[in-house]
């Protein structure tokens, strides 16, 4: 699925973005700084708090006791998500509201990732949730905690209510939200970053000044106009000032002796496995080829995925798939 996430284009901020651009990495934010006045507002339902099932069963002191415990737990978990990150997207790149409000009056740009690849190199086990728009402020009861208790779900309706709900005044945003356990930055898979949109007003250095710092990242650039006899936007896409460079790596990265090896079942993809292991050993982030093989769980017997496992320059283990399309077009085979 394809999100996006707009940016001004000016100032310190553009130094910022750009930054963060070439380092690969995005900043999940403290959710008390996002700039809705009501984030993470909550009804606490402490007049309800009870637990019907046990009522016929236990004396009312002991009851009591629970209720108080479990309150304990929810305003412990409340102050937990308190802590939280949040770095906001949205599934749309077209809206005027949005680039009018955060992408500088339409003079900035707008960002288009993978979501899967965004996430699946350091935040593959970070919540990923779409905001809900209501009316009404939520109400915490008991059975969202204890059904978050039972489950251990991150999309639990506790979870939900307390940092995924807005009013829906803010529904024309579309808000999907990667949840970090704590606010700072991430790293994310080197080509997850799939397009950059210029916005309506913005001028053509910053086009330029945009394509030169990314250039040899194989990004795809819009820029946005309004339709015609329409209140809507559309794209047209832009020529890459800087097309045909290639991002060259100073040192690749180290294949382990031994790598790969061939069984001969696999005698077939011999190339493939070698050209796999070039592509990765080019990625900014890869240090050392661990392995390569194909996937037993993705692909098929007409259609197999090939896999690399490489250590990151943070000394983590990731893993790479290849279809062999994709592998054939990255050395534009015929």
């Amino acid at each position: 699925m394809k999100v996006y996430k707009y940016r001004s284009g000016e100032g310190l901020a553009l130094k910022r973005d750009l930054r963060s651009l070439i380092n690969n990495e995005i900043y999940s934010a403290p959710i008390d700084s996002l700039n809705d006045i009501f984030e993470a507002k909550y009804i606490l339902d402490e007049g309800g708090f009870k637990l019907n099932l046990m009522d016929n069963y236990l004396e009312g002191d002991n009851l009591n006791d629970i209720k108080n415990n479990a309150l304990d737990v929810l305003n412990k978990y409340i102050e937990l998500s308190g802590k939280f990150g949040v770095y906001s997207l949205s599934k749309n790149y077209g809206d005027e509201i949005l680039w009018a409000y955060y992408a500088n009056s339409h003079k900035g740009f707008c960002l288009e990732y993978e979501l899967d690849e965004l996430v699946s190199y350091r935040m593959r086990d970070e919540l990923i949730i779409d905001v809900i728009y209501q009316k009404e402020v939520p109400t915490l009861t008991f059975t969202d905690l204890f059904v978050f208790q039972k489950t251990k779900s991150l999309q639990s309706a506790l979870n939900k209510k307390l940092i995924a709900t807005k009013s829906e005044r803010w529904s024309h945003e579309r808000e999907l939200r990667i949840v970090t356990a704590v606010s700072g930055k991430y790293k994310y898979e080197y080509n997850s970053l799939k397009a950059i949109y210029f916005g309506c007003r913005s001028l053509t250095y910053l086009h330029k000044f945009v394509m030169k710092v990314m250039k040899g990242r194989g990004i795809k650039y819009y820029k946005m106009q309004t339709r015609s006899n329409s209140y809507e936007l559309e794209r047209v896409e832009l020529r890459d000032e800087y097309a045909g460079y290639t991002y060259k790596k100073i040192e690749l990265a180290v294949v382990e002796d031994g790598i790969p090896y061939i069984s001969l079942a696999n005698k077939k993809y011999e190339n493939y496995f070698h050209d796999a292991i070039k592509i990765v050993s080019e990625l900014p982030n890869s240090k050392i080829i661990s392995d390569v093989d194909l996937s037993v769980f993705r692909g098929s017997a007409s259609n197999p995925m090939i896999f690399v496992i490489y250590i990151s320059d943070d000394d983590k283990y990731q893993k790479k798939y290849f279809s062999l399309a994709e592998i054939d077009a990255y050395f534009k085979r015929k």
